[in-house]
């Protein structure tokens, strides 16, 4: 049993960036979804499942040598969150689930730790969710982590992760990581999102390499 059970989402149809696939876009030398799964796989005790969906076989070529599990969604075109369920079944056993957006350029291993280990002060069956309060408003990032028990409640329909309502509507699900790391706010949507990220791409860290939290060494 994993201590985390990663499902990265490489499924959508990423019609924002036009005729290309955002998650095929090199950022650093690699494809996006590649950078993404590599900042995964650096996760002590973790185990990484990809789902695929359009576009399946080539983003599979770029995942190649990874270890990572892939499938499949057929159903990727009816939303975001039949990825999710389809991911959440064909995952491993484990204590934590998080479920990780592959389109987030900033997100590194760092990032997920520290949100594992907010996720230990969660109540039983909640959700984490990063946080943070923005001109007034409160924002919801990703990704998100559930114990096993929430996790199961989600395939069963019972909780919808995709809602941006979540934060309101059930807060009693939810256990709110308040952070201002840009890493959990920022994806890459658009063609102007990526001219941004490509004019920054130099700060950003290879998996594994950043200085990390003195108990996790």
């Amino acid at each position: 049993m994993a201590e985390v059970q990663i499902i990265l989402l490489a499924a959508g149809q990423s019609t924002r960036m036009g005729r290309a696939n955002k998650l095929l876009m090199k950022v650093g030398d690699v494809p996006l979804v590649r950078r993404t799964a590599e900042q995964m796989c650096a996760v002590a005790g973790a185990e990484v499942t990809v789902v695929l969906g359009h576009a399946a076989g080539e983003v599979e070529v770029a995942l190649a040598e990874l270890a990572v599990r892939t499938i499949v969604n057929h159903h990727h075109a009816s939303g975001q969150m039949s990825s999710v369920h389809a991911g959440l079944s064909a995952a491993g056993t484990g204590e934590r689930f998080m479920v990780v957006p592959a389109d987030m350029p900033r997100l590194t291993t760092v990032d997920c730790l520290f949100l594992i280990d907010a996720h230990d002060g969660a109540g039983a069956g909640q959700v984490t969710v990063p946080v943070r309060h923005r001109d007034g408003e409160r924002q919801r990032g990703n990704p998100v982590i559930m114990p096993a028990s929430a996790a199961r409640t989600v395939r069963e329909g019972g909780i919808n992760l995709g809602c941006r309502g979540l934060l309101d509507r059930q807060p009693e699900l939810l256990h709110a990581y308040d952070t201002d790391r840009d890493a959990f706010f920022v994806d890459m949507d658009t063609p102007d999102a990526y001219a941004d990220l490509l004019a920054h791409a130099a700060q950003y860290p290879t998996a594994g390499s950043e200085r990390r939290h003195p108990e996790w060494n």
